[in-house]
């Protein structure tokens, strides 16, 4: 879970206009920021020599923070923020405030150029300490950042590899590990198995029952059930003993209909996981769920509707049942085309989503990032089907998916975390498409 922990500061010089009223915005701010939910450590003391940057860098170095918001009282000397990233070298939201006379956007804008040039990773944001926004591009820039640092401590399960047919799943473990920082945990399909065998019936049949009273309606025999619980014991098992923040699983085909109810449940309680053993998308959805809090869907492009700009997505049947519209839409099902095992299916809920394709290897690695809105819809493929309208025509958006090379699987996660997806990728150094 992102909590983000943000450093505060505020930067003054003693003889510029609006020093006097420099310490009742501040504490103005504060409150804001708190009210939104950040972990925010308060420099005691406006920084505005050297005296005061060495102990607001201070008190940020021991409580670790993730990211620094420096915001400018009045014009106030750069070296100052230097001399801060000198000792707690992390991230810039810089705040430029409205004001003729403070020279606060000048010292931004001057502060900026030098980050710029020195290579520093920041963020330049501008309004009153009154405005929402501000706020909402702080919470963003914080929860990039503390992403950036969750992830390069992750571990990821991989059951079996990528699937027989599926070369664009592949990814590079090396590079994956220098850019974005998961650690990969192997399994082989053999154990799960074998342990899959090793689950008594009479614990799988305890959750099997209560299984059964969530959704609404049932269209498997009991020994698929009972089967599909035991999967989902033993990947539970896994997540908890490797502290595992995702799992991709080698399912198709051998393997199809096995692992879909456990990622349903996984998935509410959760630990997402990508089908088809693609463990960059693994990775995508590790990243929408830290930054939504909500299951995320896994799900193919199926087709495309020019006459309302809609495109239809959807996988086998994998989704939180909380994703659902309504509980009565709910169905546990055979997988398609191979008639075995347990999906989960049901229409999708509406709501506004982000969408995101991570594909590549070293030197490659690039994200695909789209806002849309996702709107009601019927059945209209045996998975969990989301009907999302777009901001561009769908034939433009097709385009610039083959011009880029991004793939057939789409993460899709409820909310509009575009930016802060954004903000990630230049802090992390991945290329990025965003529509």
């Amino acid at each position: 879970m992102l909590r983000p922990k943000l450093g505060f500061l505020m930067l003054c010089h003693p003889c510029e206009e609006g020093r006097e009223e420099a310490p009742s915005l501040f504490q103005k701010a504060v409150l804001e920021l708190r009210k939104i939910g950040l972990d925010v450590v308060v420099a005691e003391d406006i920084v505005e020599d050297e005296n005061s940057a060495h102990r607001a860098a201070q008190e940020f170095k021991r409580e670790d923070v993730d990211v620094i918001c420096l915001v400018e009282g009045t014009w106030s000397s750069d070296y100052l923020a230097l001399d801060i990233l000198e000792e707690v070298d992390v991230p810039l939201v810089t705040w430029g405030l409205p004001g003729i006379r403070k020279g606060s956007l000048c010292g931004i804008q001057q502060l900026d150029c030098v980050l710029k040039e020195l290579g520093k990773p920041y963020k330049f944001i501008y309004g009153s300490i009154k405005e929402k926004e501000p706020y909402e591009k702080i919470e963003g820039y914080a929860k990039a950042t503390s992403l950036k640092r969750i992830l390069r401590k992750a571990r990821l399960g991989l059951v079996g590899y990528r699937i027989r047919g599926m070369t664009e799943v592949t990814f590079d473990e090396l590079e994956l590990k220098s850019l974005l920082g998961p650690r990969i945990v192997h399994f082989g399909l053999n154990e799960l198995k074998s342990e899959m065998d090793k689950v008594h019936r009479e614990e799988a049949e305890k959750v099997w029952k209560e299984i059964k009273k969530k959704v609404g309606k049932i269209n498997v025999e009991e020994k698929e059930g009972i089967n599909s619980i035991r999967a989902y014991l033993v990947l539970k098992k896994w997540i908890e003993k490797e502290d595992l923040s995702g799992l991709a699983v080698e399912c198709y085909p051998d393997f199809m209909g096995w692992v879909c109810l456990a990622y349903s449940l996984l998935g509410k309680e959760g630990t997402p996981g990508s089908c088809e053993g693609d463990v960059n998308s693994l990775v995508a959805m590790v990243i929408l769920h830290l930054l939504t809090k909500i299951p995320v869907h896994n799900t193919d492009l199926l087709a495309v509707y020019p006459e309302d700009n809609s495109v239809v997505f959807s996988h086998c049947g994998s989704g939180a049942f909380c994703l659902a519209e309504e509980k009565k839409k709910i169905s546990l099902s055979p997988v398609r085309l191979a008639n075995k095992g347990i999906c989960v299916l049901f229409p999708a809920k509406p709501g506004k989503v982000t969408l995101v394709n991570l594909v590549g290897r070293k030197d490659t690695y690039r994200m695909c990032i789209v806002e849309g809105e996702a709107v009601r819809t019927e059945m209209v493929f045996a998975g969990n089907p989301i009907k999302v309208k777009f901001p561009i025509p769908v034939n433009k958006f097709l385009d610039r998916v083959a011009e880029n090379g991004f793939g057939h699987h789409w993460m899709i996660g409820y909310g509009n975390v575009k930016e802060e997806l954004e903000d990630f990728c230049k802090l992390v150094g991945l290329r990025y498409v965003s529509i």
